[in-house]
C-alpha cells in the first residue's frame, strides 16, 4: 500500500461509519438485532445502527471502536474491549442464535475481546486487517490483558487464515444456531486467541 494508513479512535461523528462496518463484519446478520429496535421515523437499519453506536452505555459503541483511514477515507474498523477475568452470568434473555457467540465471548475473560473487525471491500487484501489486529494487540497489552480473543464463523476460512497468520490459534468452538431467517453460515462459531 503506497498511501498513508493511520488508525485512530472513533468519534461520535463516526457513528454511521461504525454502524456500516459492524454490518459488514456480521455479513448483515446484525439486522436481526437492529430490526427489533427500529424507531418511528427511521428509514433504514443503518440509521438504527447509528443510534445504537451512539449509545455510550453499550460495549458495542463508537467509544470502543478504532477506524483505519487511508488518506482521510475510512477503510476499516476494529471494535474491542477488555473482558474482566471473572464475568457475571450470561444474560438470561439472549436469543438462541446469539447465545453461542456470547458463550465464546464469556470464555475470553481476561482477554481483549475483538468483537468486530471489518474493511470496506475496496480495501481488502491490502494489509489493513493485519494492521487492525496489531492495533488490537497493542490495546490488549496497554490494558494488561492476557491476549486478544475473537469469534469467527467456522466456514470463514479467509478470515481464519488472516488470524492464523497473525498469531491466533483455535481455543474453543460452539455449534452455530440458525439465524431468524433460517440461514446458518456454517456449523460452528470458533473462538480464536492470540496469547501474550
Amino acid at each position: 500500500m503506497t498511501r498513508e494508513l493511520s488508525i485512530r479512535p472513533a468519534t461520535k461523528a463516526d457513528a454511521a461509519e461504525v454502524a456500516l462496518l459492524v454490518n459488514i463484519a456480521t455479513h448483515g446478520a446484525i439486522r436481526f438485532a437492529w430490526e427489533g429496535e427500529a424507531e418511528q421515523g427511521t428509514y433504514n437499519l443503518i440509521e438504527v445502527g447509528r443510534a445504537k453506536m451512539l449509545d455510550d452505555s453499550e460495549d458495542m459503541s463508537w467509544r470502543h471502536a478504532h477506524v483505519a483511514e487511508v488518506d482521510g477515507e475510512v477503510a476499516g474498523l476494529a471494535l474491542g474491549y477488555p473482558k474482566d477475568r471473572v464475568l457475571p452470568p450470561l444474560p438470561a434473555d439472549l436469543p438462541p442464535f446469539v447465545l453461542p457467540i456470547y458463550e465464546l465471548e464469556w470464555a475470553s475473560g481476561g482477554y481483549w475481546f475483538l468483537a468486530m473487525l471489518a474493511t470496506h471491500v475496496a480495501w481488502r487484501g491490502k494489509g489493513i486487517g493485519a494492521r487492525l489486529l496489531a492495533h488490537a494487540d497493542a490495546k490488549a497489552r496497554e490494558a494488561s490483558c492476557g491476549g486478544v480473543a475473537l469469534a469467527v464463523e467456522g466456514d470463514n476460512t479467509r478470515a481464519q487464515a488472516l488470524y492464523e497468520r497473525n498469531g491466533f490459534k483455535l481455543r474453543d468452538k460452539r455449534p452455530m444456531v440458525a439465524f431468524p431467517d433460517g440461514r446458518r453460515p456454517g456449523e460452528h462459531w470458533l473462538l480464536m486467541v492470540k496469547e501474550h
